[in-house]
């Protein structure tokens, strides 16, 4: 088999400051790119500003897969302390016979201390929400693969993300995939692959994150700059697949030239 010129690329694209309509524009327009899969940041309140428009993670994935049919999306990632864990996987479910095979559950154990302060929702001890996190994976395994009704076919890969050592080793233990930034990704990967050698288990899918500061364009990010010796740098790192964020049309745009140029 030939192997791929590069890595696969995903793209986070951002669910604070546009529409619903706007964003499924963008999304559709990523879903014409070859790109592997489209992920939904969660937040429920956008920078401190109420006229900010934020779309909520898991209705905009259902209404991008039932729009776009040939679209994978995911979550990057559901805070676990937003949510009960049956929800999530109830909700999960029905999104799943939407659009079968093209949903992954990402769960992270959240680091917004902020925005739960501002909707009153408790923000525990690091160790606490990674407990969380824990019940959770745990929880949408049972229902999204024992006597869930309706129950996915195919199942729903689960995402954790984190680089605390206690994220890594449920990674490692529970999930299908694993997701840290850039710059924390190599001690990441290196103790994914030790948790998963030590429970004899199959190394989860590792995602490199490249994330943008407010004010950064993709244009002068590392994959702006030089996409193919970015990619080729994180296949040697051991990442299997970049994601990359996009915060704007802009950035949509010179997404779609660096993509027809690696092509």
């Amino acid at each position: 088999m030939t192997e791929r010129r590069h890595l696969p690329v995903s793209v986070a694209l951002g669910s604070v400051g546009l529409t619903a309509p706007d964003w499924l524009v963008l999304a559709g327009t990523l879903a014409e790119l070859p790109i592997e899969r489209v992920w939904v940041w969660d937040h429920l309140l956008g920078r401190g500003d109420p006229a900010t428009p934020v779309l909520e993670a898991l209705t905009l994935a259902a209404a991008a897969l039932a729009t776009y049919p040939t679209l994978n999306v995911g979550t990057l990632v559901l805070d676990v302390t937003k949510r009960h864990p049956a929800l999530v996987a109830k909700s999960v479910a029905t999104i799943a016979t939407i659009a079968p095979g093209r949903f992954m559950l990402g769960l992270g154990a959240g680091g917004d201390a902020a925005e739960h302060a501002a909707l009153k929702i408790p923000f525990g001890p690091v160790d606490a929400r990674i407990a969380i996190l824990a019940d959770t994976v745990a929880v949408c395994r049972s229902m999204l693969e024992g006597d869930a009704s309706p129950r996915p076919n195919p199942p729903v890969p689960i995402l954790v993300a984190g680089d605390h050592p206690a994220s890594i080793a449920l990674a490692a233990r529970s999930a299908d995939a694993w997701v840290a930034p850039v710059a924390t990704f190599d001690a990441g990967v290196a103790a994914v692959r030790a948790c998963a050698a030590q429970v004899q288990r199959r190394t989860p899918h590792c995602y490199a994150l490249q994330e943008l500061k407010r004010s950064e364009s993709l244009a002068a990010s590392p994959f702006g700059l030089d996409p193919a010796g970015y990619l080729a740098n994180l296949r040697e790192r051991g990442a299997d697949a970049a994601i990359v964020t996009l915060r704007s049309r802009t950035d949509l745009t010179d997404f779609a030239a660096l993509m027809e140029h690696l092509r």
